[in-house]
């Protein structure tokens, strides 16, 4: 959540200081690769349990 917001504060142009490590550093990086990643990891989940109930 955090690097979503420090991603969305350097696209509208007010950068917050930071502690510098690389999370911070690529902010707008890490906005896009974390929801990818657990849409990547829930959503077959989702999808498995949502057929086991359907039966």
């Amino acid at each position: 959540m955090s690097s979503t917001v420090t991603a969305a504060r350097e696209l509208f142009g007010n950068p917050v200081a930071g502690g510098g490590s690389w999370v911070e550093e690529n902010a707008v990086l890490m906005g896009v690769v974390w929801p990818l990643v657990v849409t990547a990891v829930f959503l077959p989940l989702a999808v498995r349990r949502f057929r086991r109930l359907s039966r």
